[in-house]
């Protein structure tokens, strides 16, 4: 199905979205959530579509789409891990556990395995400082990393 049709079918859920918000602009956030969950990536058809919703111009969704890491721009695994690469989590060891994380998934930074399951990302940080070093796999932080954490959580994602 092609993105655009995607987009169509999430209008109705877009209007619940823009209800929530006095100016439209303030939901371009939630939108571009939605579209990306619904499409699996922030195409430049999620990008016009979030702009007319929005009534913003489609240069401001793209400024948004590529300063939060957060929005893929590219096919992402159905599980994304961001490894922070942070001065807290690199003076803690974060580069050898990421090279770690790296073999035993099989790919680099930025690539996807190729069954699709997996994404990784190495982001600048991610403020749990006080936890370092860690990676975010999906949603949830794994906090305080080891070479057997990332083992164990690696292994629940086969």
């Amino acid at each position: 199905m092609s993105p655009e049709s995607l987009l169509s079918q999430l209008d109705p859920e877009a209007k619940k979205v823009l209800a929530k918000y006095e100016y439209k602009k303030a939901a371009t956030l939630p939108l571009l959530h939605l579209a990306q969950d619904k499409v699996g990536h922030v195409t430049p058809e999620v990008e016009e579509w979030v702009a007319r919703h929005t009534e913003m111009p489609v240069i401001h969704v793209r400024g948004v789409v590529t300063f939060y890491s957060m929005y893929h721009q590219k096919p992402a695994g159905r599980t994304h891990v961001r490894f922070c690469t942070g001065t807290s989590c690199v003076l803690r060891g974060a580069e050898k556990l990421l090279e770690h994380t790296k073999k035993k998934l099989g790919i680099g930074n930025g690539q996807v395995t190729p069954d699709g399951r997996v994404s990784l990302e190495e982001a600048e940080c991610l403020c749990a400082c006080e936890h370092a070093p860690m990676m975010q796999v999906g949603d949830d932080y794994v906090l305080d990393l080891t070479e057997k954490k990332i083992d164990d959580v690696l292994g629940k994602l086969k």
